[in-house]
């Protein structure tokens, strides 16, 4: 039986938190690639078509959001994306980042604990909605020409999504739970649009991904109850936790501070970053 870790380590051990994640617009989206005049949608051959919400724009907002509930418990309050991340703190662990880049030019690379995949709408597309964004003349009231037309998709579609936690311990869990609970707007023009309600429906302990969101957009899986994982520690406690482990872990691994010389020395050599634990698949 595949068991939570109580510790953190460099090198994987084969354990994977999978949770199935809900979204239901509460209001009208817009979920594009580059154009305004698009949305996006996948042509499946079992499925047919599809709503979708690729990874990359969720993930954004989740890292985001995790930075923000560290920053407001006094965590590293400087950490931000792109290139100024400190790689040493709760969300750095969790998300990923590059040490060439970062503030503290770090030798090594952090691979995402946390990986998704494509947001599916539980129904087939059936009704794409549009409006036009005009711009109006205080004076004459008046619109002129069209700025453009917006395609959007329609209040109250639920997409469906499997988030993996690889390693996970209790606090890594409660704090990546809390953080997807906190995804309240999602897609583009978010100041208008894109309210969601974002719930974690269940989730199984494995050694390896057993769920992808293909095969849970029509028929949800059998789960175990987030409220069995026992998250009942404080939230500001868990990330104080993790902060302290990662911290202990770098130090153990002799990659903690590093003095002003020897950056200066890391500086003027090869740098071949040590990954932890590929530093060929780092993400931001």
């Amino acid at each position: 039986m595949t068991e939570m870790l109580t510790d953190l380590q460099i090198l994987p051990r084969g354990v994977y938190l999978q949770l199935l994640v809900e979204m239901k617009l509460l209001d009208d989206a817009i979920i594009r690639s580059n154009e305004p005049e698009e949305v996006l949608t996948q042509k499946y051959e079992q499925l047919g078509d599809r709503f979708i919400i690729p990874w990359r724009k969720t993930k954004g907002r989740l890292r985001r959001l995790v930075m923000e509930k560290q920053r407001s418990l006094a965590i590293s309050v400087n950490c931000h994306l792109k290139n100024n991340l400190c790689m040493k703190c709760p969300a750095c662990l969790l998300f990923g980042g590059t040490g060439e880049v970062s503030t503290n030019k770090v030798p090594y690379n952090l691979l995402s604990r946390v990986m998704g995949d494509t947001f599916i709408s539980v129904r087939k597309v059936e009704d794409i909605s549009t409006c036009t964004a005009n711009a109006i003349d205080e004076k004459t009231l008046t619109t002129g020409q069209a700025l453009m037309s917006l395609v959007k998709v329609p209040v109250e579609t639920v997409f469906r999504g499997v988030v993996t936690l690889r390693d996970p311990t209790l606090h890594l869990a409660l704090i990546l739970i809390d953080g997807l609970e906190r995804v309240s707007r999602i897609g583009g023009s978010t100041r208008e649009w894109g309210r969601v309600r974002t719930t974690v429906e269940g989730y199984v302990l494995v050694d390896r991904e057993i769920w992808s969101s293909y095969e849970c957009a029509n028929q949800k899986p059998t789960s175990n109850p987030v409220s069995s994982l026992n998250l009942n520690g404080s939230l500001e406690d868990a990330y104080k936790k993790v902060s302290e482990e990662f911290t202990a872990l770098l130090g153990r691994e002799n990659l903690g501070e590093q003095t002003q010389a020897g950056r200066g020395k890391a500086s003027k050599t090869s740098r071949k970053a040590a990954p932890l634990p590929d530093a060929t698949e780092a993400q931001n």
